[in-house]
């Protein structure tokens, strides 16, 4: 299984801005179930845990970070560099730990869709804390 799977967007533009397909059911082979949208503000970490059943898809919408992913399985690890300006989706399979840091100087704005439903009595969140 890889670590993450990144797909760069095909990004539409004109005088108006700019648009991307970030998701399409044709090209994934599970179902979204939830979609949210979170703010990291400069110089904070969220995540630093992992989902045993939860596949999740994270998109940039604004600012810039680092994502750190490991594999808790072969242990791989893997640092990518995330911004608005680098227009993909990236897939985060289960059994991944991943934490975003912000490493700009304004807020970071991410839209994250799942493949689960958010269930608070079995919520499907492990913390691991991975080095930054």
């Amino acid at each position: 299984m890889a670590l993450s799977l990144i797909k760069k967007l095909k990004t539409h533009s004109n005088q108006r801005g700019w648009l991307v397909e970030i998701l399409r059911q044709d090209q994934i082979k599970k179902s979204i179930k939830q979609i949210y949208v979170a703010s990291i503000k400069p110089g904070y970490i969220r995540g630093n845990h992992y989902h045993q059943r939860r596949t999740e898809w994270f998109f940039i919408v604004k600012g810039e970070g680092k994502l750190y992913l490991k594999d808790l399985k072969s242990k791989r690890k893997k640092v990518l560099k995330i911004s608005e300006k680098l227009k993909r989706v990236i897939e985060i399979p289960s059994n991944t730990a991943h934490a975003i840091k912000n490493t700009g100087k304004e807020t970071l704005f991410l839209v994250s869709a799942q493949d689960d439903l958010y269930n608070p009595k079995n919520p499907d969140t492990y913390t691991f804390s991975i080095a930054i």
